[in-house]
Formats: C-alpha cells, structure tokens, sequence
C-alpha cells in the first residue's frame, strides 16, 4: 500500500533521531490551499502548522480560527515573520523568512519557549545560523516545485536529494525537506537525515 506523507515525514523523523521535533509541517498558502482546515483535520498530532499567506486582509482572524483548531488536534500552531499575531493569538512559535533570521537570538532570549522556525536556500544559508537557537531549519526547494515554476526548466534552481541530504549529515541542525515535496518525491528523502517535511501543496 502507498505510504501517506504523514507515514513518511514519520520514518523520516525517527531515521534521524529528532523524535521530539514535529515529523511533518503544512505551511499555509491560500492560492494552493483554500481550505486550510481540511488539511490540518488529517495531520496527526505533534506536527506543525505554519501560517503563510503574509497578505491577506483577514490574516489575524485567520490565525485565530487555525489556533483553535491546532490547539483541539494537538497540533503545533506557528505564525510567519509576525510576532504581534503570534502572541496575540497564542501562538506556539513562530518563523522567520532567511533574510529575517538574525532575529531568532532575540526572539529566543524573550520568549524561551517559542518554537523557533527559518527558511533557507543554500548550505550557506544554513550553516550561518546560530546554535541552539533554531528549532528548525526548511530547506528548499529540494525538488522543482509550482511555488517556483522556473525550477521545472532548470533543475539547477533546486537544492536536489543529494546536495540536501549532504547538507542534512554536515549539519547538527534540524532540518526539513521543503519544494516539491509529495507522496511521490518524498521517498526519495528515505536516509536523507531530514528531521521531516515540510509542503504546501503536498498534502
């Protein structure tokens, strides 16, 4: 039978020993992913929803509605790049976009127990994080992805499973799989040293 991504990001997550870290993560995109609700009602408990869509109007009562739900789904509940929603709403962490990720330091001294998220592009994107600051590292796009269409052309735009799982075994961070990833492209990451998956329209 087929493996789900949840089975996947799952073995993922205990191959690379960060078992105490959410397997799988949905980031939030409303152009890929309307119903967001739909999504996280079949995430299993312990995974990690991120809310993306940075412009849209009703953004904070968006938060407000996935809140609930993620705290009813024991699911971890972060905001992206928007601190002011994320305590407003109770948030559990929040994330940081690569550019932004100089502020995880302070972030971390104010609020010790907020899980901490970054995106990033390049193994040099990564290794200039801090230590013992980020719980989690997104690393893409891994696989061309229609969040960057030009990557389907050239395949040089993506990180690729072997440069990723290069920088998943150099790196004492955890580290997440994200761009293109599916049920397909995600057994790919088996032995990779993902901690687990990251998507929008994977699920």
């Amino acid at each position: 039978m087929k493996r789900t991504l949840a089975d996947i990001s799952i073995d993922l997550n205990r191959q690379s020993g960060q078992e105490n870290l959410p397997p799988l993560i949905f980031i939030t995109d409303q152009s890929a992913q309307p119903l967001p609700e739909q999504v996280i009602e079949k995430l299993p408990a312990g995974s990690l929803v991120i809310l993306r869509d940075y412009n849209l109007k009703n953004r904070y009562e968006l938060a407000v509605a996935l809140r609930y739900i993620c705290n009813h789904k024991k699911i971890i509940f972060s905001v992206a790049a928007d601190l002011e929603i994320a305590l407003a709403v109770q948030a559990d962490g929040i994330h940081l976009p690569e550019y932004r990720a100089t502020e995880a330091k302070i972030i971390r001294q104010n609020y010790p127990d907020y899980f901490i998220s970054v995106s990033c592009h390049s193994e040099k994107s990564v290794s200039k994080l801090p230590e013992n600051i980020i719980d989690a590292v997104l690393l893409g796009p891994v696989f061309p992805t229609e969040s960057h269409p030009e990557t389907f052309n050239d395949p040089a735009l993506t990180i690729g499973i072997n440069h990723f799982s290069e920088i998943c075994k150099r790196s004492q961070k955890a580290i997440y799989a994200l761009g293109g990833v599916n049920e397909n492209t995600a057994e790919q990451l088996d032995g990779s040293g993902a901690a687990g998956i990251a998507a929008i329209r994977g699920f």
